[in-house]
């Protein structure tokens, strides 16, 4: 890795970047996943249930060396 094969992981976790070479992957913004679901389960209980709900959230690639075009 990377010069035969690219790798991604998902979540950002910190020991993405304890390998060798540091893992690409995907960030979420999971304290924003806490805050909607709180607001979600609050609308549902003052509301009442919906019966159809989508979400979206943003996420963030962070490319470092696993995936062979890091810019570090």
């Amino acid at each position: 890795m990377p010069d035969d094969i690219a790798l991604d992981g998902y979540d950002d976790l910190p020991p993405a970047t304890l390998t060798n070479p540091q893992l690409t992957t995907i960030r979420q913004p999971l304290r924003s996943f806490g805050y909607k679901a709180v607001e979600t389960l609050l609308d549902i209980i003052q509301n009442g249930q919906q019966l159809l709900w989508r979400i979206t959230f943003v996420t963030e690639l962070v490319i470092r060396k696993s995936c062979g075009i890091s810019t570090i």
